[in-house]
């Protein structure tokens, strides 16, 4: 209760104040005055007009693919020195990383949903299909599920960090760009970007989506938005981030209020192609019905097999807190319970601070992110899904602009972090 309600306060506060900006963008003319204009302002932008070429964004790609390999072998060092045996082959080392959800995933790539029971029952539908399906498409080629789930994460990951640089540096100055790479990178749980898991998959395609959204592309934005969903089950609230910009952007009130009804029914038109985005939803739910019979059967093995339901996040929060005590070992603790608590705490502030300094659509995926993730009854993988939450790498960015040390030690401290977590989850500890 204690920490819920401040968190509430944060987040309904974050809310209120995107809706107000939103009524304004919209066309609604607000009433004047200091606290309306600090309300309504932006506090943002780049401060050089110089772009960067293809062969900045090949770098890019290049320094956190070799930032990915890099981890990649200390992971690797780490696991012979904490090994009791020799050291691990190099698939040997790779299947280190298939725990928790990975294997299913890799099932999943290798014998489909119909082919892959536990308990008579095909529980595994609760995983979406893009990224196993793109891991059977390298192991056509890799002939190894493995190895081939690990090079689409790195590949993913690496395409994604140039693409959000490319799209930092449409609002931000290079500085800004460049530290939000790095700051997503480093963050406590960002391994999982190159492990067997979704994260590096989906950061690709939700910044892809977010790319041509900024461009007003809504076609690109309809069909990534629908990976995005293929991806994930938040991927399909794209629609509404597309929705925030499209309204930013062309500002419907004002043209009625113009009685321009024609140029809106044009505006309107134009952006049809973001209905594509549910077809990623619409796709998944068949495959439970061509499965299960059911279009909604992964909701019911989600709350028999995982007690995984949706709740008021601070209800969440409260069960959080209430799990830091010594009755449970320690370091299921800390990698459970008091990080999990870390991470919603930091992205709510971070949601709140990004109303000033984002575009309103990055400031409403935040706040649906936050809403989504932090009101499951059982975050057994919190920290790993808020990894996630893209835009709060550029505001923290924008935030150290001119603090220098304050950026280096963010830096410093989440790169620690970043290789005690990672060593326990390859040691098999409770990080998930």
């Amino acid at each position: 209760m204690i920490l819920s309600i401040p968190l509430s306060i944060i987040i309904f506060a974050a809310l209120a104040w995107l809706l107000l900006r939103l009524v304004g963008e919209a066309g609604v003319t607000l009433p004047r005055g200091k606290t309306m204009d600090f309300l309504t302002a932006y506090k943002y932008g780049a401060d050089d007009d110089e772009k960067d070429g293809k062969h900045t964004l090949l770098k890019i790609f290049l320094y956190a693919l070799a930032f990915r390999v890099i981890v990649f072998i200390l992971g690797w060092a780490a696991a012979g020195i904490f090994s009791d045996g020799s050291m691990p082959s190099f698939l040997e080392y790779c299947g280190k990383w298939n725990l928790w959800d990975a294997p299913h995933y890799l099932d999943i790539a290798q014998y489909g949903y119909s082919h892959h029971l536990e308990e008579g029952k095909h529980l595994f539908l609760v995983f979406f299909p893009l990224y196993p399906f793109a891991v059977k498409i390298f192991a056509l080629i890799l002939r190894n599920y493995t190895v081939s789930a690990l090079a689409v994460s790195f590949l993913s990951y690496s395409a994604g960090c140039a693409l959000m640089y490319k799209l930092v540096r449409m609002d931000y100055s290079r500085a800004v760009a460049r530290r939000s790479v790095i700051f997503l990178s480093v963050s406590p749980f960002a391994f999982f970007f190159g492990g067997i898991m979704t994260e590096g998959l989906f950061f690709l395609v939700v910044t892809a989506a977010f790319l041509a959204i900024r461009r007003h592309n809504w076609l690109g934005a309809g069909v990534l938005g629908a990976l995005a969903a293929l991806t994930r089950s938040v991927g399909v609230l794209m629609i509404i981030v597309a929705a925030v910009e499209w309204v930013q952007h062309e500002r419907p009130i004002a043209l009625i209020r113009e009685k321009n009804l024609k140029t809106l029914g044009k505006k309107i038109v134009s952006a049809l192609p973001l209905l594509i985005i549910p077809v990623g939803t619409l796709i998944y739910l068949f495959i439970n019905y061509r499965v299960e019979g059911s279009a909604f059967a992964f909701m019911g093995y989600q709350k028999e097999h995982w007690s995984q339901e949706l709740q008021y996040f601070g209800k969440t929060v409260n069960m959080l807190v209430s799990r830091v005590n010594m009755s449970e070992p320690w370091s299921y603790v800390v990698c459970m319970f008091m990080s999990d608590i870390v991470s919603v705490v930091v992205t709510a502030v971070l949601t709140l601070l990004a109303v000033r300094r984002t575009r309103s659509m990055y400031t409403s995926f935040m706040l649906m992110y936050f809403f989504f993730n932090a009101a499951a009854s059982w975050p057994l993988s919190l920290n790993r899904y808020m990894s996630c939450m893209i835009p709060a790498a550029w505001v923290l960015a924008s935030l150290t602009e001119k603090r220098k040390n304050a950026a280096e030690l963010i830096t410093v401290c989440s790169a620690v972090l970043f290789g005690i977590f990672l060593a326990g989850y390859l040691t098999g500890h409770s990080i998930m």
